[in-house]
C-alpha cells in the first residue's frame, strides 16, 4: 500500500512515527532517557523530520556498550527474541525484539520482491550459504516454502554439471542468492559453457552489495533480471531496487533514512554521499533512533522516481557489505557469507573477529573474547568451525585484546599477515 502514497502522506507518516518513537523511547527506555537528558533534548518539542538533527546519532558501539539499557523493560522473556548481528562485519552485537517480528520483516521483503514479479508460493532456489549434512549434501528440499536449498560449498568448475542438473530438475522461477555465491556459480557456468534448460525469471540478491558487473553477469549466464534489496538485522531500514531502474527505494512504513557525513552532519543533494543512518519503526522493544549502519551511499535525484513514480526516499547507490573471500586449498574462493558458523551460538563469546590469510587453505581466526578466554570457550569456537577442514581450510585460533578499525570506523574481516604485523 505504501507504494501508492503521495509525498505529502509519506512526510506526515514519518513525522507521526518519529514523534511517537522518540517520545516513547525517552519515557520508557533508560538509554535514551539518559542520552537525551545529557544532550539537553527537549523531547516535548520534538516535531519529527525537521528536528531529527537535534538528536544525537548512535552506532554499533552503543549496542556493544549499552545494549541491555536500550531495551524497553517490562515485556516477559517468553515474548522476547534475541539475535546477534555482525557476522559480515566482524563486530558482534546482540539485539532484542518481540517474537514474531522477523515474520513482519520478511513480509516487507516480499513486498519489495512483488515489484519484480514474485508471488507467494513461487518455486525458488536458495543459494545463501547453507551447510547441508556437514557439507556432504548438495541440496535439500524445503517443501513448506516451495524452495530448493542448494549448498554453496560445491560451486567449483568440476561441480557445476551436478549443480545445474539439480536446479534444472526443480525448474525454479527465481534464484534467491548471496551475490558472492551466485558469482561463483555464474563464473563456473560461463567457463564450462553450461546454461539452465529454462532461465529463471530473475535473481533476488541480498545481504551483500551487488558489485559492478555482477548484475550483467547474472543476466548473461542465468537469464532473467537481477533485483537487489538492502536491509539488516537491526531493522532500521529496508530498501530495494526499482523494478525499472537500479536505484534503491526505501519503504516509508519501515523506517526513516538519513545520510550523515563523518562529523555526523546531514548530507543533502543529488549525488551527495554519506553514512546510511536509520530510525526504524518496527522494533518498539529495542528502538534504534538515528542508528549509523556503517554503510555508505549517495542520494538519487529529488522528487518522484522518474521510472516508477514512487515518492519514496531513494539512493542512487550503496557502498557497503563488500564481498570478502577466503581461499581454499585448491585455490577456489569461499565467500565469507558462506561461513555457516558465523550465525552460531559462539557469537555470545566474542566481541570482534578477523581472518588472517597468507596462503591458500590456511588462515588464522583472530578474535576479541567477550570474557577472558578459557578452555571451554575456545573449544566451542573451534567446534563451530570444524567443518571447514573437510572443505579445504585449516584454521587456527588466536585470542587478542583488540582488532583495529579503519579510519571510517569499519573493519576488514579478511586481511593478509603483513596488514596486522
Amino acid at each position: 500500500a505504501a507504494d501508492a502514497w503521495s509525498a505529502e502522506r509519506i512526510r506526515a507518516h514519518h513525522d507521526r512515527e518519529l514523534v511517537r518513537l522518540v517520545r516513547d523511547a525517552a519515557a520508557r527506555v533508560p538509554f535514551y532517557r539518559d542520552l537525551y537528558r545529557r544532550h539537553g533534548v527537549d523531547v516535548g518539542a520534538f516535531s519529527g523530520v525537521a528536528d531529527l538533527s537535534k538528536l544525537p546519532a548512535i552506532g554499533k558501539a552503543d549496542l556493544l556498550a549499552h545494549g541491555g539499557r536500550m531495551v524497553r523493560p517490562g515485556l516477559p522473556a517468553v515474548l522476547t527474541a534475541r539475535l546477534t548481528t555482525g557476522g559480515s562485519t566482524g563486530t558482534i552485537a546482540t539485539l532484542a525484539m518481540r517474537r514474531g517480528l522477523g515474520t513482519v520483516d520478511l513480509g516487507c521483503i516480499h513486498a519489495l520482491w512483488r515489484r519484480a514479479g514474485v508471488r507467494a508460493g513461487d518455486r525458488m532456489v536458495r543459494l545463501r550459504g547453507a551447510l547441508l549434512d556437514g557439507g556432504r549434501a548438495r541440496s535439500e528440499l524445503d517443501r513448506e516454502a516451495n524452495c530448493l536449498v542448494v549448498s554453496t560449498y560445491h560451486l567449483r568448475d568440476e561441480d557445476v554439471d551436478g549443480v545445474v542438473d539439480l536446479i534444472d530438475g526443480f525448474a525454479p522461477l527465481w534464484l534467491h542468492v548471496y551475490p558472492s555465491a551466485a558469482a561463483l556459480l555464474a563464473g563456473a557456468m560461463r567457463r564450462t559453457g553450461r546454461r539452465f534448460a529454462r532461465a529463471p525469471r530473475g535473481v533476488l540478491c541480498g545481504s551483500e552489495n551487488v558489485v559492478p558487473g555482477q548484475a550483467e553477469l547474472f543476466e548473461e549466464v542465468f537469464g532473467g533480471r537481477t533485483y537487489a534489496h538492502y536491509g539488516h538485522s537491526e531493522l532500521a531500514l529496508l530498501g530495494g531496487w526499482c523494478e525499472r531502474a537500479r536505484t534503491y527505494h526505501f519503504l516509508p512504513n519501515y523506517g526513516y533514512l538519513e545520510l550523515l557525513d563523518e562529523a555526523g552532519r546531514p548530507v543533502v543533494g543529488p549525488g551527495a554521499a554519506g553514512e546510511l543512518t536509520g530510525t526504524g519503526y518496527l522494533n518498539r522493544l529495542m528502538p534504534l533512533v538515528r542508528y549509523r549502519t556503517g554503510d555508505w551511499g549517495a542520494w538519487d535525484e529529488p522528487g518522484p522516481c522518474p521510472a516508477c513514480g514512487r515518492a519514496h526516499q531513494r539512493l542512487a547507490r550503496i557502498d557497503g557489505r563488500q564481498q570478502e573471500y577466503l581461499v581454499l586449498r585448491d585455490g577456489s574462493r569461499f565467500p565469507l557469507t558462506n561461513i555457516n558458523a558465523l550465525h552460531g551460538s559462539f557469537f555470545s563469546r566474542i566481541v570482534r573477529f578477523q581472518f588472517v590469510q597468507g596462503e591458500p587453505g590456511r588462515a588464522v581466526l583472530r578474535f576479541v573474547p567477550a570474557e577472558p578466554a578459557d578452555g571451554s570457550g575456545l573449544a566451542e569456537i573451534r567446534s563451530a568451525f570444524a567443518y571447514l577442514e573437510a572443505l579445504g581450510l585449516a584454521l587456527s585460533f588466536e585470542p587478542v585484546d583488540s582488532i583495529p578499525l579503519t579510519p571510517r570506523g569499519k573493519q576488514r574481516v579478511v586481511v593478509r599477515p603483513e596488514e596486522v604485523a
